[in-house]
């Protein structure tokens, strides 16, 4: 159950850390996904990871780090890498590693949502009641709280994948825990 979160979390990193992801908008920083394209990556992701370890000695990239996603985002910052490293995302059907990191990205959300985003908002709002109907609350305190939980749902609803993405995901989520808990 970890795992999934850890994705998740790993996930927004990349978006957030990757200048070459747009910001537009909450969905528009997706990239759409198709089951081909879903399976084009879980076809990928050994030959990029193993092409990736191979260069680590080369460019000093530590590929071993608990932080997956910082990883990642260490080979976009290495230059001299892209051609090794577009290489093994084209012969896939990936444009380039940036656009394979975007795919990864849309993935891995759409992956953590589908494993474990589907009761966040029934969480949320059972909470939020809890709150409301707790008489030994201050009412001020009861607003502050409610506030907070509705700023959460606000964040969580800026990074969740659309349903077309957790559709793409849901019949290879097996394949993708196995790729995802390799790391």
């Amino acid at each position: 159950m970890a795992q999934p979160v850890r994705m998740l979390l790993a996930a927004i990193v990349v978006i957030l850390a990757t200048p070459l992801v747009e910001r537009a908008g909450a969905q528009s920083m997706q990239t759409p996904l198709t089951p081909q394209i879903v399976e084009a990556f879980i076809a990928s992701y050994p030959q990029v990871k193993e092409t990736a370890t191979g260069l680590s000695q080369q460019y000093g990239v530590d590929t071993g780090g608990a932080d997956v996603s910082a990883v990642w985002q260490a080979w976009l910052a290495v230059t001299a890498a892209q051609g090794a490293l577009n290489a093994a995302c084209q012969s896939y059907g990936f444009d380039s590693f940036a656009s394979w990191i975007s795919t990864l990205t849309s993935i891995a959300t759409a992956y953590a949502f589908a494993r474990e985003g589907g009761g966040v908002n029934d969480q949320m709002a059972t909470a939020i009641a809890n709150i409301q109907n707790n008489p030994n609350v201050p009412e001020a305190q009861k607003q502050a709280m409610i506030q907070a939980m509705q700023a959460s749902m606000g964040a969580l609803g800026a990074i969740m994948p659309s349903p077309e993405n957790v559709e793409a995901v849901m019949p290879r989520l097996a394949e993708l825990a196995v790729l995802f808990d390799d790391d």
